[in-house]
């Protein structure tokens, strides 16, 4: 009855109703996951090509202030900003029946992340610019939700206020480093609540006769110990101990979690795999936190399993699936975009396992981590410019 009730409720942001309005713009103003997704791995591209040349000592433009802070910044709020909006502006239409901003408002919005990355750019005196973009993104949203009643979905409004508070944090508070792990969390919270709900959805229309096992206690539970790691890991006062207990405990609630949800035959499938890898990075991630803590390894290590393990993984496989099924084509993605699902796994694992027990290697990782990165982002780029750009293939507005 609990797994029932849990199901129903379920959309699925490729699938399920939209509103059938023609398109009065270009197509790639469409609807939203067109210019985020475009404008989200372009931004991977560029960002972590820059930081790159920065760290090699290249004679290239430097932001106005220290480089290692805009590198997560950018990383969070640029790339991971963009990829959420996208997202979040295709499934609330889905959710409520009701649209989400297009063509000239579309724009607007597209606007605002860009001049927040100027603002990054430019240092300090680009805050106000930065700190406009997500209430604009939680406006465009709130909208539908509320007039639609969806007080399930309320939910991720607060997550991304907290996303915002933590950017207002990292240009106004004393610390960097709490801001970007508080809007860390807040971007493994948005994974948590979508991954929740679409993957086991995607999981049992892919697989015939399959049925995730999903527990309201269990899925409640993960979703409490990621909030209170959050809290354990940025308050101050908090022992090891119990860091190192909330992160295990979490770690182990989200491995339950995927557990249930999937099945060896997704292995089969690029566009399930895809998710699952991304996914197993949390649990991995929390235990190496715990570790570091501890320790035992290196904490930037283990936050990089996260950060290009959980965040950018997901990312590239919710974009490439949410394109295909938007745009009215086969849930099949071309090999190229299988090879990037394949180098962005290696890429975090160069990142994240590799320096945190072999730190030795720490500098060829690093160096081998960007690279794959790059060469990812740039094939799905690559490979979803037409498909991104160009009319839905079945004659459907969107």
């Amino acid at each position: 009855m609990l797994q029932m009730q849990l199901r129903i409720a379920e959309q699925d942001p490729v699938a399920a109703p939209r509103p059938a309005q023609a398109p009065s713009g270009p197509a790639w103003l469409a609807y939203g996951f067109r210019p985020f997704f475009l404008a989200g791995s372009a931004a991977a591209v560029v960002l972590m090509a820059l930081w790159l040349m920065i760290l090699a000592g290249w004679q290239v433009p430097h932001p106005g202030f220290d480089p290692i802070r805009w590198h997560g910044h950018e990383m969070l709020f640029g790339f991971g900003g963009a990829v959420v909006a996208g997202f979040l502006l295709t499934a609330v239409p889905n959710w409520t029946g009701l649209p989400t901003p297009k063509d000239g408002r579309l724009g607007a919005l597209l606007a605002l992340w860009l001049l927040g990355r100027l603002g990054s750019w430019q240092g300090g005196g680009g805050l106000v610019l930065d700190l406009l973009f997500l209430p604009g993104l939680g406006l465009a949203l709130a909208g539908p939700l509320v007039r639609a009643g969806q007080v399930r979905n309320l939910i991720f409004l607060p997550v991304l206020a907290m996303l915002w508070v933590s950017n207002a944090l990292f240009w106004l508070g004393p610390s960097s480093t709490l801001a970007l792990s508080l809007a860390l969390y807040g971007l493994l919270l948005l994974i948590a609540l979508i991954g929740g709900r679409v993957i086991p959805f995607f999981t049992e229309r892919a697989l015939s006769g399959h049925r995730p096992r999903r527990l309201v206690w269990l899925e409640g539970a993960a979703l409490a110990g990621l909030f209170l790691s959050a809290l354990v890991e940025n308050w101050p006062g908090i022992s090891i101990k119990a860091k190192l207990l909330i992160l295990s405990v979490t770690a182990c609630l989200h491995l339950l979690r995927m557990f249930g949800w999937g099945s060896p035959r997704a292995l089969g499938v690029p566009l399930l795999w895809v998710l699952y890898l991304a996914y197993s990075f949390l649990p991995v991630g929390l235990c190496l936190r715990a570790l570091a803590w501890m320790g035992w390894g290196s904490l930037s290590a283990a936050t990089h399993a996260l950060t290009a393990g959980c965040i950018a993984i997901m990312c590239l496989g919710m974009m490439s699936r949410v394109a295909l099924g938007h745009t009215g084509r086969e849930l099949k993605p071309a090999p190229i975009t299988v090879l990037a699902f394949a180098l962005m796994g290696a890429s975090a694992l160069c990142r994240s396992l590799v320096p945190f027990f072999w730190p030795d290697s720490y500098s060829h990782a690093l160096w081998c981590a960007g690279g794959l990165w790059c060469l990812a982002f740039s094939l799905y780029f690559l490979a979803y410019w037409p498909v991104l750009t160009r009319p839905r293939v079945d004659g459907k507005p969107g």
